[in-house]
């Protein structure tokens, strides 16, 4: 139904009344009509802004089950997005996000709860290949920082390759460029706020290095990527898509909340370099993430912080709800059974002399399915195979997880 249709409904109900009125009930109409028009003058000034308005949003519920307890509910995500269209080429993007439902002074680090802008960015989008981003973005390392939305990923949580190495979602302060100059072709490269090497441990890697609050320009950064789209102009057949990407980040690490220095690691520089793929052939779809870190000064860190973080996955599902079961309320449904097997390790090299934690070399196999109602709501379940080096083996988990995504 198109906008002002009810006042348009008004305007053909009135005329079509005229010929059983009086003449006082007909200039009685005639002054309704008039006063509606104009209504509907005042409303069309009102809407253009508005439909340069996008809300939308994600999140996702879980429950997790370890071996040996700590079973728990956890409301993980949801966040709020919203963007503004200036004018076709001058665009704000944002994200709001509340993690673990409850936000108050704590000293939980990651596990407890937060809120955070994760991304507020404007772009000035110039022509396909060349255009402008200001703000704070995600770093365009691997696959699940940047495309992170439940719907997106298989399994309830996501790649522990993609917390422990690459430490998703990762944001970054800066700007930078981005574009596709070729059909088979696009690129990033932003120069961003740096990381906080004094938060760097043996343990999580640099993922408590992120700064989330005002970011530090004493030692900044340089992050970028590539992908490669081969059979974009190719003559296959349908369903077939392949895209391989590669991605980096270099940058020092001498940096704290607010700025100033982070002593001890005032002399480290910290570079990862990452490559990824996707590749959906018939009912099959295929994932891969391979990430390498390095710290030039990881003996002035101290903690037992690896000179080296370095680890992988592979993911393969495939979809196998029968079509004659798509009907009716089912009618968008789909069910992707998959397995993921994952290796990890944030002490992957040390420093001379420093003794290796043989826990912090990881080893997962997760076996699960997703069940998608609709594109846009997924029902998610899971085994998560859990072992690393030391003798000792991790709590295997189960996990149960629900995620949608409003577009």
């Amino acid at each position: 139904m198109k906008k002002y249709s009810l006042i348009t409904m008004a305007l053909v109900a009135a005329s079509v009344a005229v010929a059983e009125v009086s003449d006082e009930q007909f200039q009685k109409l005639v002054n309704e009509i008039a006063l509606l028009k104009g209504e509907q003058s005042d409303l069309s000034v009102l809407a253009e802004p508005a439909s340069k308005l996008k809300l939308g949003g994600y999140g996702e519920i879980h429950g997790n089950f370890k071996q040996g307890g700590d079973d728990k509910f956890d409301i993980h995500r949801l966040i709020m997005y919203m963007g503004y269209d200036f004018n076709d080429w001058i665009k704000l993007n944002s994200e709001v996000e509340l993690e673990h439902a409850f936000v108050a002074d704590s000293d939980k680090g990651d596990n407890g709860g937060e809120i955070s802008i994760e991304q507020l960015f404007v772009d000035f989008e110039l022509s396909d290949a060349f255009n402008v981003r200001v703000g704070r973005m995600l770093a365009p390392l691997g696959i699940i920082n940047e495309h992170h939305e439940p719907v997106l990923f298989l399994g309830v949580e996501r790649p522990n390759v993609d917390k422990y190495i690459i430490p998703s979602t990762w944001s970054v302060d800066g700007a930078g460029i981005f574009g596709s100059p070729l059909s088979w072709l696009s690129y990033q490269a932003y120069v961003v706020a740096g990381l906080d090497g004094s938060k760097f441990s043996a343990k999580k890697g640099v993922r408590s290095g992120r700064i989330k609050e005002r970011g530090g320009l004493n030692d900044p950064a340089f992050t970028g990527r590539l992908d490669f789209f081969p059979f974009v102009d190719a003559d296959l057949p349908a369903g077939q898509d392949l895209r391989i990407g590669v991605s980096g980040y270099y940058g020092g690490t001498n940096n704290k909340n607010e700025g100033g220095d982070s002593d001890p690691s005032a002399d480290n520089t910290f570079a990862m370099y990452s490559a990824d793929f996707e590749y959906d052939v018939s009912r099959f779809r295929f994932r891969g993430v391979v990430a390498h870190g390095k710290n030039s000064d990881a003996d002035k860190l101290g903690g037992g912080v690896g000179e080296e973080i370095f680890g992988w996955y592979l993911e393969g599902g495939v979809s196998v709800m029968p079509e004659s079961w798509k009907k009716g309320k089912l009618a968008e449904a789909d069910i992707i059974p998959f397995v993921r097997y994952e290796e990890y390790d944030t002490q992957h090299k040390l420093p001379t002399g420093i003794a290796k934690t043989k826990s912090n070399d990881r080893t997962e196999v997760t076996v699960g399915v997703n069940f998608s109602l609709i594109p846009q709501l997924v029902l998610k379940a899971d085994y998560q195979f859990m072992d690393d080096a030391s003798s000792a083996r991790r709590d295997n988990q189960f996990n149960l997880g629900m995620g949608w995504m409003l577009q």
